[in-house]
Order: C-alpha cells, then sequence, then structure tokens
C-alpha cells in the first residue's frame, strides 16, 4: 500500500496501525514459522487437507507465491503455496535442512495441532517482554533525538523514582543504559529474534 503520510513509500503493512490489528507477512528466510507448501507427489497423494480446514485467512501475492495469514490470535501462522502450487489438491510440506530446521518442524507441529484442534501453547509474548520492549524503543527514540540517560530515564519511569541527587547510584540508571544498548541491537537485526520459539535450552 501507499503511504503518503509516512514518507511516500510503498509498504507490505500499513506502518500507521498496529501489527496486531492487520496481516503481517515474512519471508520464510527470516521468520522459520512460515510454512512452505507444494502439490503432495502423486505416489503419496491423499484425499485429506488440512489447509482446506483452516479458518478464514488474509492473503497476498508476490513472486514466491501465495501468502496466507491465518486469522487466529493465539494460534496464527502464515502459510506459504509456493508458485505453481495448486491449493484445490493435496499439499505437503517442504522444511529446508538449514540451520533453522528445527524451528522449521517445531512450527510445523503447531500448525498440524492448531488445525486439528489440538491445544497449542501460547508462545506469543508476555506483557511484561511486551512492555520492555516498548521502553527499549522509547529510550533508543530518546537517545537518537540526543535526549540524555537522565531525561530518558525521568520519561519512563516518572519523578518518584528518578532524583537528580541520587542518579549516578540508580539503579534505574543502568537499567536506561541496558534498554538503549538492547535498543541498537534490535534495529540492527535483533528483532528478528522476536519471531523464533524459544528453545528449552534458551
Amino acid at each position: 500500500m501507499n503511504c503518503h503520510r509516512s514518507g511516500g513509500f510503498d509498504f507490505p503493512a500499513n506502518p500507521d496501525r498496529p501489527a496486531t490489528k492487520q496481516p503481517v507477512y515474512w519471508t520464510p528466510e527470516v521468520d522459520p514459522g512460515v510454512i512452505l507448501l507444494i502439490n503432495t507427489p502423486p505416489l503419496l497423494a491423499d484425499d485429506a487437507d488440512i489447509v482446506a480446514t483452516l479458518p478464514p485467512a488474509a492473503s497476498q501475492r508476490d513472486e514466491l507465491g501465495e501468502h496466507l495469514r491465518t486469522l487466529s490470535t493465539a494460534n496464527s501462522c502464515q502459510i506459504a503455496l509456493l508458485y505453481g502450487t495448486d491449493p484445490a489438491q493435496p499439499l505437503a510440506a517442504i522444511v529446508p535442512l538449514d540451520a533453522k530446521a528445527s524451528e522449521r518442524l517445531s512450527s510445523l507441529d503447531r500448525f498440524i495441532r492448531s488445525s486439528k484442534g489440538g491445544r497449542v501453547p501460547d508462545k506469543r509474548l508476555t506483557s511484561s517482554q511486551r512492555t520492555r520492549l516498548g521502553h527499549m524503543l522509547r529510550a533508543l527514540d530518546g537517545r537518537i533525538e540526543g535526549a540524555s540517560h537522565f531525561d530518558i530515564a525521568h520519561a519512563l519511569f516518572g519523578p518518584r523514582f528518578i532524583v537528580a541527587e541520587e542518579w549516578q547510584d540508580s539503579p534505574f540508571r543502568y537499567t536506561t543504559l541496558r534498554l538503549i544498548r538492547d535498543g541498537y541491537r534490535m534495529i540492527e537485526g535483533g528483532y528478528r529474534k522476536l519471531l523464533r520459539f524459544r528453545r528449552r535450552d534458551a
């Protein structure tokens, strides 16, 4: 879509709307949660079609094929019907044997469980994680605009906790420094980690 108020460029999603209010599509190179589907070889073809039983989905096409984003909130997933795939025929999943193969298999398992009505653990960010991400981005924005660490902390945590006389030894000072540091890491590519499921040994 074209958003003139946001700079006049074409965006795959509307930057004026939160991601929770619109379908957002990722490339399978970045997001191991994208389910890649092709038509099943005739030898293995079956009448069963999991995709046909899914709830309504938003869709978008590109050079890879057709992307479907299920509208469920807790178990939302992105499906990519690769170019030339006929969704009316039996489908098979592709799992590239790359560094993200385990995560792709985990995503496929969640997809199958969800499509069969099974219980799937909620892997979304917790409320505290979302709050920290918000603080992180606000702190980074302030720093980029030239705000001091003290002013950033004052804006984030309020005058009750941020006092000039206690600033040098305040735990909020170190929290603010970490938020800014992690904010820089996030915009330098760290945001991609948000797409990856947590491992047991993480």
